[in-house]
């Protein structure tokens, strides 16, 4: 059902000249809830990526990954920010570590741009500016 849904948003964006950046969402809940509900394998996780890529890759997109060195100084932020101490336990840190493997390892086999970019300072500011230099030189933007 998800690769329809990008399939159908891969349709309905082939009617503009936009150029799509693709965020979190590209990786996060699909790997997310593979390994979570239903406890894929990497290679289910990579094929199922890998087909949602193919769908939009005519689309020309470009896919911003957005990374902190350390996943449990991440998941320690995140608890205290949102006061949810559940974000910071162990299970869960081990949990993300994992997500984040798989999302860099993806992020070589993708069929289009992608750009990581690491934030260990939180300066959204710096990110913000790494985000527009990865942009302009693409190719097609200019």
């Amino acid at each position: 059902m998800i690769q329809r849904h990008w399939a159908r948003f891969a349709e309905l964006a082939s009617t503009t000249d936009n150029v799509f950046v693709l965020e979190a969402v590209f990786f996060q809940h699909q790997i997310h809830d593979l390994l979570g509900h239903y406890e894929a394998s990497d290679s289910q996780i990579e094929h199922h990526i890998d087909e949602i890529a193919k769908q939009i890759s005519a689309m020309n997109p470009v896919l911003i990954y957005l990374t902190q060195p350390s996943v449990r100084e991440q998941q320690v932020w995140i608890s205290s920010i949102r006061s949810k101490p559940n974000f910071a336990t162990e299970h869960n840190i081990k949990f993300m570590e994992n997500r984040k493997r798989i999302e860099l390892r993806l992020l070589d086999s993708l069929p289009f741009p992608t750009h990581a970019i690491e934030n260990a300072h939180l300066d959204w500011e710096d990110v913000f500016c790494k985000m527009v230099c990865a942009m302009n030189r693409l190719p097609f933007l200019n």
